[in-house]
């Protein structure tokens, strides 16, 4: 909730924190900047500084500190207070034209396609289903038909085809999704009509 110039009471607290580091940072500084003039009084000159000297370094020692804090607590990336921080607005969002990563897409609301499978003269392909591409009891597709057909659907299919002077073949077939095995019922029921109710031949081509 704004209470100073629309300032939140988190980031004026945020900010008196920030002051009273500079602060310290100061204090720091100066007492180390007195530590070290000591020392070179003993160690270096053998002799006592003027006071005067020492309370100028302290002082210079003190900014120095106080300087390198400041830029760390109130410089790019600070809260938005005396520094360039992130607003508290909604972003930009990209629009179709954006640069956003497409969302994936979702092949399972897609429709089955017969595989690409270029038939030979007299053939009948036949695409079994599985998983939830099945509506159903419709686990076949026939030919390049994406209608999915029950067993007796299927069946009438491929009576009508076998109706003319050459005897079709039955190809059968797996999609890339949702494939199911090769002993699943629906496979095995219509190799069994075909071959022993038909009269068809039934082959396996490997589905692309």
């Amino acid at each position: 909730m704004p209470l100073f110039f629309g300032l939140s009471a988190e980031k004026i607290t945020m900010f008196a924190v920030k002051c009273l580091a500079v602060g310290g940072a100061f204090l720091l500084g100066y007492l180390f900047a007195g530590g070290v003039a000591a020392l070179l009084d003993r160690g270096l000159f053998r002799r006592r500084t003027p006071p005067g000297v020492k309370k100028v370094a302290k002082l210079l020692g003190g900014l120095a500190a106080a300087v390198l804090a400041a830029l760390a607590l109130f410089g790019s990336g600070g809260d938005g207070l005396l520094g360039g921080g992130a607003g508290d607005g909604p972003g930009k969002v990209d629009g179709p034209t954006g640069t956003g990563t497409p969302a994936a897409k979702d092949d399972s609301k897609t429709p089955v396609r017969p595989p690409d499978v270029r038939p030979s003269e007299g053939e009948v392909r036949v695409t079994v289903l599985g998983g939830d591409d099945v509506k159903g009891s419709r686990f076949y597709l026939v030919d390049d038909d994406a209608t999915p057909k029950t067993f007796e659907e299927l069946q009438a299919a491929i009576t009508a085809r076998a109706g003319g002077e050459k005897r079709p073949e039955v190809a059968v077939l797996f999609p890339s999704r949702n494939a199911v095995a090769q002993d699943h019922p629906a496979v095995t029921r219509l190799v069994r009509w075909a071959r022993e109710r038909a009269g068809l031949k039934v082959t396996f081509p490997a589905a692309k």
